[in-house]
């Protein structure tokens, strides 16, 4: 995918920051009310093009040139449907500040590896790109002191999340590990090391 194509992708991407926003405003159960029915409708029309070739052909003359080559060519669904289904799991199972600086790592931290690993040249690093993986960590960071400083969070909050960070970083530096598309693998893998930490430490 080009450069122009990828920003695009990632403009539609960065939409996503309004789940929390409306987590933080609206609560858990509104806003699964919202994004649940969403997440099916997305998950059910991606499921059906696989094997209706009219859905399909729609499909692809609408969405092809912002898919990757294996959303196009694999059975694997399409990066719509992790990332709504994600979005369902993370803030149904999750606890607010959790769920959300998760998400906004998502949101904000993958599209800015994906930007930076194609604008500006650098040596591969697993299966991305040092400047890439470099923007993922940093913003990442950013996003957990900043958003952290909002829900006032405890040090060992702080402390488990700087290892969580670079936990999610080596995962989105090569999802060929888990082999699962990384908008479910970003947030579930931050979110699940964060509550198990909080269940040991208690913060």
């Amino acid at each position: 995918m080009n450069l122009a194509n990828e920003l695009y992708r990632k403009a539609l991407h960065f939409l996503l920051i309004l789940i929390p926003i409306f987590f933080c405003y609206l609560g858990k159960w509104k806003t699964l009310i919202i994004i649940a029915p969403i997440a099916l409708i997305i998950i059910s029309l991606d499921y059906m093009r696989r094997s209706n070739s009219k859905i399909q052909e729609i499909f692809l003359k609408m969405f092809r040139h912002i898919l990757r080559p294996h959303e196009i060519t694999t059975e694997k669904f399409c990066g719509a449907s992790a990332v709504m289904l994600g979005a369902c799991i993370n803030f149904f199972f999750f606890k607010k500040e959790i769920a959300v600086i998760s998400f906004v790592i998502l949101v904000i931290s993958d599209a800015l590896s994906a930007i930076v690993g194609k604008a500006i040249p650098s040596k591969p690093f697993f299966e991305k790109t040092c400047a890439g993986t470099l923007a993922f960590f940093t913003s990442a960071l950013a996003i957990l002191i900043i958003l952290g400083l909002n829900f006032h969070v405890s040090f060992w909050f702080y402390f488990f999340g700087i290892f969580s960070v670079a936990c999610v970083t080596m995962v989105e530096a090569r999802p060929s590990l888990l082999d699962i598309d990384d908008n479910l693998t970003i947030p579930l893998t931050f979110s699940c090391l964060m509550t198990g930490f909080a269940f040991m430490w208690g913060f």
